[in-house]
């Protein structure tokens, strides 16, 4: 007798979790559509933010950590979506919540191009922009002085936890946007505008220290050309103006970073402001 009621016991809670299983699989089409929601705000960041779009990565991990991330907000988002949400309405969805991740991503890409910019410009002008490297991280060809600008700088960037600053971003976007409520308007554009301008100070800034002392230099050997014309200025000052940027350049990097944060400080806040999401907690 006690046998018949164990087995019978066990196949009431077999039946049970098969009930369960078939609920959910049911449900499961409810489901989709937001989950594609969530997915695909997540994906907009993943394909331009930096690091995180680094063709370095391959693009299993990168879509893996989407869905990974995704499938965890899902459960606390589902109930932002009305209930009757059919596939056709989440596919017209799926446009400004992309839009969300993609300008996010690649407002904070400008600030770290703008480091590459500053290392552009003084390898040009200290004629070490005659070999380009392919920089995997921005899938561009860059100079030298440039790449090593945006590796140093993007390491600053992960030590002070931009990449968390900027996913902590995103992810309080789910509390002031509901999904599928989003729609494009002047203040994204503002945000592109003045970031874009910002990087382009970044890069001067990071460059002037290299640019004065090529300059400075550029004079004195001008003088050297007047008063001893025998002396061989190309030769001499091509070797001259490559070891000072590489000297100059080593010892103004470190004060960088304190531009740079600054930097990065600002545009955190500025993507905060645009998509109305005050500011950051401790």
């Amino acid at each position: 007798m006690r046998y018949l009621t164990d087995f019978s016991g066990s196949v009431y809670r077999q039946m049970s979790r098969n009930a369960e299983i078939i609920q959910l699989l049911t449900r499961l089409p409810m489901f989709l559509p937001v989950y594609a929601l969530v997915l695909f705000r997540i994906a907009g960041l993943m394909a331009t933010a930096p690091l995180f779009s680094s063709t370095a990565i391959p693009v299993r991990v990168r879509a893996g950590m989407a869905a990974v991330i995704a499938l965890a907000l899902f459960p606390m988002v589902q109930t932002q979506v009305p209930v009757n949400l059919s596939l056709s309405d989440a596919l017209i969805g799926v446009a400004g919540e992309m839009m969300i991740g993609v300008v996010m991503g690649l407002a904070l890409t400008l600030v770290l191009a703008g480091t590459d910019l500053g290392g552009m410009v003084s390898g040009q002008q200290a004629g070490l922009a005659l070999g380009q490297v392919f920089n995997p991280m921005t899938n561009s060809n860059s100079t030298v002085f440039g790449q090593a600008y945006f590796l140093v700088f993007q390491t600053v960037f992960l030590l002070a936890g931009g990449h968390r600053a900027l996913l902590t971003a995103l992810l309080d976007t789910f509390e002031t946007i509901p999904l599928t409520s989003y729609r494009a308007g002047p203040a994204i554009t503002e945000l592109l505008v003045t970031l874009l301008t910002a990087s382009f100070m970044l890069g001067l800034k990071l460059a002037a220290p290299v640019l004065i002392a090529l300059f400075l230099t550029t004079l004195t050997l001008g003088f050297l050309a007047r008063t001893i014309p025998q002396l061989n200025i190309l030769s001499v000052g091509f070797a001259v103006r490559a070891i000072l940027a590489i000297s100059v350049a080593s010892l103004v990097l470190p004060a960088g970073r304190d531009v740079f944060l600054e930097a990065l400080s600002e545009s955190i806040v500025s993507i905060r402001d645009s998509f109305g999401l005050g500011p950051m907690g401790m």
